[in-house]
């Protein structure tokens, strides 16, 4: 939600600008994730499986689009998948992983 935030201190953080575009540049994400389920549904399994399914077509998409890349820039499909695809996977988790210091 984009709205000022309560910090633990108790004082009121207001919405940045970047915070702003980020919420508006993956607000379509957000529309078409709103079709999963909330997990106390049937257990969960309604939403386990409306993910692997979403999970699914995402793969599907990222798939054709750097098939589409590569096509364009003239690169092979093994190529353009262990180039971008596995980069494009691991990067993240990259930045995301502490280093010990």
């Amino acid at each position: 939600m984009l709205h000022p935030q309560k910090t633990e201190s108790g004082e009121i953080e207001q919405v940045t600008g970047g915070a702003a575009a980020m919420h508006f540049i993956s607000i379509g994400w957000k529309v078409i994730f709103s079709i999963v389920p909330p997990p106390h549904m049937m257990g969960g399994w309604a939403c386990f499986l409306v993910c692997l399914i979403m999970i699914g077509i995402i793969v599907v998409i990222v798939g054709e689009t750097a098939t589409l890349f590569g096509c364009v820039v003239g690169l092979k499909d093994g190529l353009t998948a262990i180039t971008f695809v596995a980069i494009g996977t691991s990067l993240p988790d990259t930045f995301a992983s502490k280093t010990a210091a």
